[in-house]
């Protein structure tokens, strides 16, 4: 929809507002048509169901999250320092959402696959530009990184360390610079 008509924001603010408080498969159209004051009607002129609006709002959401990844990636700074500020944008951008939403939204293959297109991208630059052993292959790199990826998603290290960014902080010092101190 090229014009975006004041319903049609209504509907999708209202989405992602209901959507990030309480996850995708707890809202309803009905609630989110009552909550912004449009007909049901109205949003079918828009949408064809809710994995349509869903669609919709991934996208907006992962064309926001690319945006500033890339900006990041293209400052003058060291690749530790633009994972550690790619990390900290991330980390911003889906405070907002409750956990459940961001576990259905992400799961989504096409928003994997990108991710890994662009991580992969990175890896490749910075291996070129003498900061990553070039030896390594970069898809193993990417492999250890949804291992680590997979730690922070099922939370056991919420046993070892209650602080989030400590955690993240530690595995980001670990993936970085190994186990052994210099």
């Amino acid at each position: 929809m090229s014009t975006k008509s004041k319903k049609y924001i209504s509907l999708l603010e209202t989405a992602k507002t209901l959507f990030f408080r309480h996850g995708i498969r707890r809202v309803t159209i009905e609630e989110i048509c009552a909550e912004s004051k449009v007909s049901k009607v109205t949003f079918y002129k828009y949408f064809k169901d809710k994995n349509d609006l869903i669609r919709v709002i991934r996208e907006e959401l992962t064309q926001i999250d690319f945006a500033r990844l890339d900006e990041i990636n293209a400052l003058p700074l060291s690749y530790p320092e633009k994972v550690e500020s790619m990390t900290a944008w991330r980390m911003q951008f889906f405070a907002s959402m409750q956990g459940d939403f961001i576990k259905e939204i992400i799961d989504i293959n096409s928003v994997s696959e990108e991710i890994k297109k662009r991580y992969l991208a990175n890896i490749r630059q910075a291996q070129a530009e003498g900061e990553i052993d070039p030896t390594l292959s970069p898809e193993m790199i990417w492999l250890v990184t949804e291992k680590f990826n997979e730690i922070v998603k099922d939370g056991n290290w919420e046993n070892y360390l209650p602080d989030h960014i400590q955690a993240q902080a530690q595995l980001r010092q670990m993936y970085f610079y190994g186990l052994l101190k210099r």
